[in-house]
């Protein structure tokens, strides 16, 4: 009996963590916060899954279509944007009040990534009842902008 408790438990507390997740996020503070918890120092790797399930219709399509075009290489897109590198390790996450306009949400989110400060933007649009990641750009050292890099012809 112990142990049917335990394992109820365990899948609850799993089911609800990525129920809350995968949710609906009315905030795009909890949204970015739910993002940048894929990013933790106990877990290896992000979710993908999840982290897609967060962002735009349009950005999504556009990330089908650099896979889709690309093939077996690899596409446009040779970093993670949410963290501006291949790698990470971040700290002093401070993601800020969104500023809105047009029915969208602009949130500025600073971090340092191995220790190099990262200063990024991240759009937002609602989709039904939620906020989805639109777009992400960086200034500093490695500039970018994700929409301008999706959308440009492929490299040869």
């Amino acid at each position: 009996m112990k142990v049917w408790g335990v394992g109820f438990v365990a899948l609850s507390v799993a089911f609800v963590s990525g129920a809350a997740y995968a949710g609906d996020f009315a905030d795009p503070v909890k949204l970015l916060e739910a993002i940048y918890d894929q990013y933790a120092p106990s877990r290896e790797f992000p979710d993908d899954d999840l982290i897609t399930a967060q962002q735009s219709q349009r950005l999504n399509a556009l990330y089908d279509a650099d896979a889709r075009e690309a093939g077996d290489e690899i596409g446009r897109i040779d970093f993670d944007p949410y963290v501006n590198g291949q790698d990470y390790e971040i700290k002093r996450l401070k993601i800020d009040k969104p500023l809105y306009a047009g029915g969208k949400a602009i949130v500025h989110v600073t971090f340092e990534n191995f220790g190099d400060a990262q200063d990024l933007g991240i759009a937002l649009v609602k989709e039904g009842e939620s906020w989805k990641v639109d777009n992400i750009w960086a200034g500093g050292e490695y500039p970018f902008d994700l929409l301008d890099i999706l959308q440009a012809p492929l490299p040869k």
